[in-house]
C-alpha cells in the first residue's frame, strides 16, 4: 500500500519547518525526534513515507531534513509562486504553482546583520523606492562607486539613502529625483552605514518619476 499524508506526518513536515527556521538549517532525524517527543524509530518509519511522497530529502552525513516545494505548498509555509508575468507582450498567467518560496528572508537573500528601514521622502523614486517603502540593508563601512548606500550625514543626526560616489577627498550624495540636488561632503565627515540590498514596497498608485 502506498504511503499516505497523514496528520503525523504533516505534523512533522510543520516542525521540520520549524526547526529549519530557529536554527537556520536544516535539522537531523535525531532532531527532530526529541522535538516531536518520538522515538528515533518511530521518526525513521515516517521519514520514510515522506521520502517516497517526495516531501522530504536528505542531506549531508547525518542525513539532515530539507522540505520539497511540495512539502512547503502543503503546509502552506512560505509563498506560493505561479511562475513568471510579462511587463511586456502578454503571456498566460499560470492557474497552479510552480513552487513555494521558503521565506521572504530567502527569496531576499537575507544575511546575519542585515536590518531594514523605512524609508521617508521622496528622493530615491527614480529607482522606484517610494514614501513608505521598506529597503533592507547590509551593513558595510564601504560602499563602490555609484551604489547606493545609508550614509550619516555630516552635522546632522539622522542617515539617509542615496547613491554613493568618492571623488578624491570628497563625497558626492546622488539622488534620484531631480528636484534634490546632489550634496557634497568631505570624504572624512560621511559615514557609511550600509548598502541596500532589496526594496519592499506595497503595490498601488505611485506618481510617474520625473527625469531631467
Amino acid at each position: 500500500m502506498p504511503p499516505r499524508l497523514t496528520q503525523i506526518r504533516l505534523t512533522l513536515l510543520r516542525l521540520t519547518a520549524r526547526l529549519t527556521r530557529a536554527t537556520g538549517g536544516p535539522p537531523s532525524a535525531a532532531e527532530l525526534a526529541r522535538a516531536a517527543a518520538l522515538t528515533e524509530a518511530t521518526i525513521s518509519f515516517h521519514l520514510k513515507a515522506l521520502t517516497e511522497l517526495g516531501l522530504i530529502e536528505r542531506t549531508g552525513a547525518r542525513g539532515r531534513l530539507i522540505l520539497t516545494d511540495q512539502a512547503r505548498y502543503a503546509i502552506q509555509d512560505g509563498i506560493p509562486i505561479y511562475g513568471q508575468i510579462a511587463a511586456g507582450a502578454p503571456i498566460l498567467a499560470e492557474q497552479t504553482p510552480d513552487h513555494v518560496t521558503p521565506s521572504l528572508d530567502q527569496l531576499l537573500g537575507v544575511k546575519d546583520g542585515d536590518f531594514l528601514l523605512q524609508v521617508r521622502g521622496d528622493s530615491m523614486t527614480g529607482i522606484g523606492v517610494m514614501d513608505g517603502d521598506y529597503v533592507l540593508v547590509r551593513p558595510t563601512p564601504e560602499v563602490l562607486d555609484g551604489e547606493v548606500a545609508v550614509v550619516l550625514i555630516p552635522g546632522e543626526n539622522a542617515a539617509t539613502l542615496k547613491r554613493v560616489y568618492l571623488f578624491g577627498e570628497e563625497v558626492i550624495l546622488i539622488s534620484e529625483n531631480p528636484d534634490h540636488p546632489r550634496r557634497n561632503y568631505p570624504a572624512t565627515d560621511v559615514q557609511v552605514q550600509g548598502r541596500m540590498v532589496a526594496r519592499l514596497g506595497l503595490a498601488g498608485p505611485r506618481p510617474l518619476t520625473r527625469r531631467a
